[in-house]
């Protein structure tokens, strides 16, 4: 693989993480981040809808994508699709602030500490990073503490249910409950984000003048490597939302545990439910979020 010149590795660079200081990288992710969190759940919503009741609602999972969406839209026309879209839009920027800042902060800390465990590559994985793999995790940590109680509420209200996890006034066990689901979301998202920011340093350093265009590049890479991620992940997605859905027939088991039952139940299909619409939401949301995120970091001046 041809190395880039110095003018086109200081782009490729400035689209995911620059060469400022630590506290710089966080800044820039942060605003960066928010700019993506804006722009994808907006186009992507239908797909979520009918990604969750393919999961998690059982008189759903039978059925096809495209006769899905005519029921949907025979029983509750097109808002159908839009439930649970406000704790998403309150969410998606908050989370996507966080978790891109997570991953720019995390990895310029890894290149700058010295520490030669932190800085070089990976023996045998091509010039990968140890801090992308860092990063993906620190990514997906804080994603998780963000991401859980709205997830909880939009997963109950697409299944029917309320959006408190209780009746009454709100109490620290409430607080708790919109928790549900913490550790299978922290699983996901670290094994979907490391994946994504793997996939993203391989292809900025296979096609470097592609993935360097603003908009285009960033569309991409964002729809490919985002819905590669999502295909990594997705068992532990379907987890997820049986775990937070209403009357969940899963409540208070471990996230292997309903693996387990989804495999015994439909085979390894079962792990897969949902996963066109998925793939669908996670290409249009991923692939515009991405080109903002990139059109944003080439306005940098540094």
């Amino acid at each position: 693989m041809a190395a880039p010149d110095d003018k086109t590795e200081k782009r490729l660079v400035g689209q995911m993480v620059g060469k400022g200081a630590a506290k710089l990288e966080f800044l820039y992710g942060s605003l960066s981040g928010m700019a993506f969190g804006l722009v994808s759940p907006i186009a992507s919503q239908p797909f979520d809808t009918l990604k969750t009741k393919m999961q998690a609602e059982a008189r759903y999972q039978s059925q096809g994508v495209i006769t899905l969406a005519k029921n949907v839209m025979k029983a509750d026309g097109p808002l159908g699709f839009y439930r649970g879209m406000l704790p998403i839009l309150l969410s998606t920027g908050v989370q996507k602030t966080t978790l891109f800042a997570a991953n720019a902060g995390a990895r310029r800390a890894c290149e700058q500490s010295q520490i030669p465990a932190l800085v070089g590559c990976i023996p045998g994985s091509g010039g990968l990073k140890v801090s992308v793999i860092i990063g993906g995790v620190a990514s997906g940590t804080a994603r998780a503490v963000v991401e859980t109680p709205f997830e909880f509420a939009k997963v109950r209200r697409q299944t029917g249910g309320s959006a408190r996890a209780t009746e009454g006034i709100f109490s620290m066990a409430q607080a708790t409950q919109m928790y549900t689901g913490v550790f299978t979301t922290w699983y996901r998202g670290s094994v979907m984000l490391t994946s994504f920011f793997v996939l993203c340093d391989y292809t900025e350093r296979a096609a470097p003048g592609l993935m360097a265009q603003p908009l285009l590049g960033g569309f991409l890479k964002g729809g490919i490597c985002a819905t590669l991620a999502w295909a990594a992940a997705w068992p532990l997605e379907v987890a997820k939302s049986n775990v937070q859905a209403a009357n969940s027939q899963f409540k208070g088991e471990s996230t292997l545990a309903i693996l387990k039952h989804l495999v015994q139940a439909d085979g390894f299909a079962g792990l897969y439910r949902g996963f066109i619409p998925g793939a669908m939401r996670s290409f249009v949301a991923n692939g515009a979020g991405m080109a903002v995120y990139q059109f944003t970091q080439s306005l940098r001046k540094d």
